[in-house]
């Protein structure tokens, strides 16, 4: 065979088992379509209103997140998440004390507008000493005192001692009642000087005690219970010396 023709023919042959090796852009595409993360879209609004699932009423300060947006629902348990972008789909994310955690896929193919329900969780009811009954957030509540010029202090826990010297730490969680109205007694083994506040707790082991809360034994200090109402959503800071008797779930 002639030279020339020869390497003419085998340039041929490389050159067609190099395109049956190679993919065609087409075959990329086809390749990795179903991988795709879907197309890109923008909302100019998605509104919603987010209900008890059990009342059927609105729930109030709601944070609501989807996408490269956040807001909170008014009284009337209503939200806008405005110029919401996502690709194929977005997550839809609900969270509020006294309720489980919600979330949800929002699809480009959804409509603007979406109803949300959130399953409410166990409160704990503070009956005050003129009356008022309030169901608070277990999930909120907390133990404080505002301290000069340094701002509120607060935790889940708090710092106990029962009336010979005991010292303890409980969390909320170990609480099944506290019995008040706050008595004002001599710190004695508790404190080193001057008086402290006292009530009755009952845990959930069952056990009952008599205890001092350590921190009023600094006379500038005054613990109260701090928590969000569970249905108008706002926050209550109630005095030791004002409850009569807290109830936890």
């Amino acid at each position: 065979m002639n030279p020339t023709k020869l390497r003419r023919s085998l340039f041929a042959v490389v050159v067609a088992a190099f395109l049956i090796a190679v993919p065609s852009e087409a075959q990329k595409r086809r390749a990795i379509s179903p991988r795709s993360p879907g197309v890109q879209f923008t909302r100019e609004v998605i509104s919603g209103q987010i209900l008890d699932n059990v009342t059927s009423q609105p729930v109030v300060g709601v944070t609501i997140a989807g996408g490269n947006r956040v807001d909170i629902t008014d009284a009337q348990g209503r939200f806008d998440l405005k110029n919401v972008t996502g690709i194929g789909s977005i997550t839809l994310i609900a969270e509020r004390s006294g309720y489980q955690p919600y979330s949800s896929q929002y699809k480009a193919t959804d409509p603007p507008t979406v109803s949300i329900r959130l399953v409410p969780t166990k409160t704990v009811t503070i009956r005050k000493t003129d009356g008022t009954v309030l169901d608070v957030d277990m999930e909120s509540l907390k133990f404080g005192y505002p301290v000069p010029f340094s701002g509120y202090r607060d935790s889940e826990s708090e710092d106990f001692c029962t009336v010979d010297g005991n010292k303890l730490y409980i969390h909320r969680s170990q609480i099944a009642k506290m019995i008040g109205p706050a008595a004002i007694v001599a710190g004695g083994a508790c404190c080193t000087h001057g008086n402290a506040e006292k009530m009755t707790l009952t845990l959930k082991t069952g056990q009952t005690m008599d205890v001092i809360f350590t921190d009023t034994c600094d006379e500038r200090y005054k613990v109260d219970v701090g928590a969000r109402q569970h249905v108008s959503g706002q926050f209550v800071h109630v005095v030791l010396t004002d409850i009569a008797e807290i109830i936890f779930p």
